[in-house]
């Protein structure tokens, strides 16, 4: 996925997918197009960066 969908998803609250698990977007980092990400659904979920190009 490029940085600018990747944004685009952000900017109106969507879900991504990573590893076959649906996920929110918590962030963005601009200087290393990355994304914070963590699990919907799950009570305390881990947030982790990933890079756009690793989502779907």
């Amino acid at each position: 996925m490029t940085y600018e969908r990747l944004k685009a998803l952000y900017d109106a609250e969507a879900n991504v997918h990573y590893k076959g698990k649906l996920c929110e977007i918590i962030g963005l980092n601009d200087n290393k197009q990355t994304a914070k990400i963590a699990e919907v659904g799950k009570m305390f979920a881990i947030p982790f960066e990933v890079k756009a190009e690793k989502l779907s």
